[in-house]
C-alpha cells in the first residue's frame, strides 16, 4: 500500500511540475510548440532557461547599442531572476541583446546552445 501511495504522489508531483512549467512557457510559446518540446525531450532546457537565460550587463564603453531593440525594464527594482516568458521573449539559436530603456545597460538572453552547455557543465 505504501508503494501505491508513493507512486501516486510521484505521478501527481510530476503532473503538477509539468503543468506549472507549461503554464509559464505558454506566455511565449503555443501549445503546439510546447508539445514539440515534450516530444523532443527539451522541456528540461526550457525549465532551466526560466531562471538562467537572462541577465543584465553594463554596455561596454564606446559600444553603440542604439541598434538593439529597446526593452522596458524597471531597474534596479526588477527582481532577479529575470524570467524571459514574463516578457514574451523566446529562446533562440542565437544570443539576443536588448537595450534597457533609460539606462546604459543591456539585457542578454542566452541562446539554446549556451543554456545546453551550462546544463551539461552543472551535471559534472
Amino acid at each position: 500500500m505504501k508503494l501505491f501511495y508513493t507512486l501516486l504522489f510521484a505521478l501527481l508531483s510530476l503532473s503538477s511540475w509539468s503543468q506549472t512549467l507549461e503554464t509559464q512557457l505558454s506566455k511565449s510559446y503555443s501549445k503546439e510548440e510546447i508539445a514539440q518540446f515534450k516530444a523532443e525531450n527539451s522541456l528540461p532546457l526550457y525549465e532551466y532557461a526560466l531562471t538562467h537565460a537572462c541577465y543584465i550587463i553594463d554596455a561596454p564603453q564606446g559600444k553603440d547599442i542604439s541598434q538593439f531593440p529597446i526593452f522596458d525594464l524597471m531597474l534596479p527594482q526588477y527582481p532577479e531572476p529575470i524570467v524571459f516568458t514574463n516578457f514574451g521573449i523566446r529562446i533562440l539559436d542565437r544570443t539576443q541583446y536588448y537595450s534597457v530603456i533609460n539606462t546604459n545597460k543591456i539585457l542578454v538572453v542566452k541562446s539554446k546552445n549556451v543554456l545546453s552547455l551550462e546544463m551539461q557543465n552543472q551535471k559534472k
